[in-house]
């Protein structure tokens, strides 16, 4: 049922417990969804990447889906890392489409811009971005669960 290690949360305790654990030096920021809603959180950073996985469960409103957990997980990241409205609400479309029109297994991405470290301090390698972007990765597999609510059921 639940993998040995899997922490248990409701859909708020899953985005409070992704945005804890960001930490200055992290680099990148992985919420892979797995077959069964289970979601691996991956924080990369140059002293070594941590990774947890979550099974999300009823709150008090009886919401268990999943799908709600990472979405306000995104919105809660883009609040402590200077993502910028467009990048969450673009990352967001991207998992909505991945898991209702793709049906496959969403991976929010985030993770620093690339720079060029020198001595005057690092410069952007890519001009026009802010310091982190977002994107939606995908992988073969359903993305449904018994606990999706109507609004990210599919069809």
């Amino acid at each position: 049922m639940f993998g040995r290690g899997t922490r248990k949360v409701t859909v708020s305790g899953f985005a409070d417990a992704v945005t804890k654990g960001i930490r200055p030096d992290m680099t990148h920021l992985y919420l892979m969804y797995q077959v069964g809603g289970t979601v691996i959180v991956k924080w990369e950073a140059p002293r070594g990447d941590r990774k947890k996985p979550f099974r999300i469960v009823a709150d008090e409103d009886g919401n268990a889906c999943p799908h709600c957990a990472v979405l306000l997980a995104i919105t809660r990241i883009g609040d402590v890392l200077p993502l910028g409205d467009d990048r969450v609400e673009r990352v967001r479309g991207e998992y909505l489409s991945v898991v209702l029109r793709e049906g496959m297994l969403p991976c929010p991405a985030i993770g620093r811009s690339p720079s060029l470290s020198t001595p005057m301090g690092d410069i952007p390698l890519m001009l026009g971005v802010g310091s982190w972007m977002a994107e939606c990765h995908v992988g073969h597999g359903d993305p449904s669960t018994a606990a999706d609510c109507a609004r990210h059921r599919r069809s």
